[in-house]
């Protein structure tokens, strides 16, 4: 898992324009419910797309990560944020709309394990509720045995990370080694290995109906790397899916 500071995760991905995918979303959960009111960002990370949704809904918060969590905090002070594994939560709290997002559910790993993680996200949602996924790669599409690098900087601080991706299996095991530097502390170097599950379309979406939800959409060009979108079923309705 994440060894990056939080300001350093940040920086890494300075170039990712969560205010125009926080309003993506914004305009997505309009057109399902105008009244949809309340937020659970499951994997939240620092909490960046909350910064903007919480302008516009009560929005918490779970992550493994506990310093994450205290930039997501600062970041929307009138959220919960929890310590805890998107697999095996238990809330006190109910949700209008539970989003996933970053390909952050292919850490999940296994069919199986998706499944509990859905379910989790489904016990948390009012009758009313939605469930928005951001897949990780499909497998067709991982390229084992590749290499590629992620540059940043910003006044002064440079991040580099290059990462070697292989597959295990349905595994994809990616080697992120950063170099940090900057002029107080110099030059720093960090190593992470992530191993994260390579879903179909058809696994998230029988997992999604498997989870108790149903009308599955997929939209290939939400946020660019495709969104799943299930329902809470009316009462007496099957789980259906399409797309």
């Amino acid at each position: 898992m994440y060894k990056l500071s939080a300001h350093d995760y940040d920086l890494l991905y300075s170039q990712k324009d969560y205010e125009r995918e926080a309003h993506t979303l914004r305009e997505r959960l309009w057109r399902i419910d105008a009244g949809l009111h309340s937020i659970l960002d499951v994997a939240c990370g620092t909490g960046a797309h909350d910064e903007i949704l919480c302008q516009y809904y009560e929005v918490d918060g779970l992550d493994l990560h506990a310093p994450f969590l205290e930039c997501a905090r600062l970041r929307n002070p009138g959220g919960t944020y929890h310590e805890a594994d998107m697999c095996d939560f238990r809330l006190d709290r109910m949700y209008d709309a539970i989003l996933c997002l970053f390909g952050s559910i292919g850490y999940t790993q296994t069919y199986g394990h998706l499944v509990a993680a859905l379910r989790c996200c489904r016990d948390h949602l009012t009758q009313r509720g939605v469930v928005i996924v951001e897949p990780w790669v499909e497998p067709e599409r991982w390229q084992s045995d590749h290499v590629w690098q992620t540059h940043s900087e910003r006044e002064g601080v440079h991040i580099t990370r290059m990462t070697h991706g292989h597959r295990m299996g349905g595994i994809c095991a990616m080697d992120f080694y950063y170099l940090i530097g900057s002029p107080a502390a110099g030059i720093i170097h960090q190593q992470e290995r992530h191993e994260l599950g390579l879903f179909t379309k058809e696994h998230i979406r029988q997992a999604l109906i498997e989870a108790g939800l149903t009308h599955v959409d997929y939209d290939a060009d939400g946020l660019g790397h495709g969104l799943y979108t299930a329902r809470v079923p009316e009462s007496g309705t099957a789980g259906t899916g399409s797309g």
